[in-house]
């Protein structure tokens, strides 16, 4: 299977979901700890590079969404998201309730503001989703 890990990085990463530490790890590779955690680093790194272009993608194919700006109220964006969903023709098959309660836990939010600028949208399979990536119109 093609992927963007070396095959270092992948036992490293399997060894270490069998619980075993950098040290052991090294010993069984036959290299450093040092070296063990340089290639854990990297494979995560990878890893989460890989997830934020694929959310991307997602935002890019998403059927609806909303830009939401630092300090604005999440108790606003239900509405915004109900708007657009409205003027595309698109039915968002979420309630007020469960749009906040989406925000509360998956944006960046604090006390009912947004602490950074996101994204919200729905997504070709009508999941929610949040992007910290804003996409510029009409490129």
């Amino acid at each position: 299977m093609k992927t963007f890990l070396t095959d270092q990085q992948i036992k490293v990463l399997m060894l270490r979901a069998k619980g075993l530490k950098q040290s052991e790890i090294a010993e069984i590779l036959g290299t450093s700890r040092a070296n063990v955690s340089i290639l854990e680093k990297r494979a995560l790194e990878k890893i989460e590079k890989a997830r934020n272009t694929i959310l991307l993608w997602e935002q890019i194919n998403s059927k609806v969404r909303v830009e939401v700006r630092a300090g604005e109220d999440i108790f606003n964006i239900p509405e915004k998201l109900f708007k657009e969903a409205d003027e595309a023709g698109v039915k968002v098959p979420y309630s007020t309730a469960e749009i906040i309660a989406f925000l509360v836990e998956h944006a960046p939010v604090e006390d009912r503001l947004a602490k950074r600028d996101f994204t919200l949208f729905l997504d070709s399979k009508n999941r929610l989703r949040v992007s910290e990536c804003i996409l510029e119109e009409g490129i």
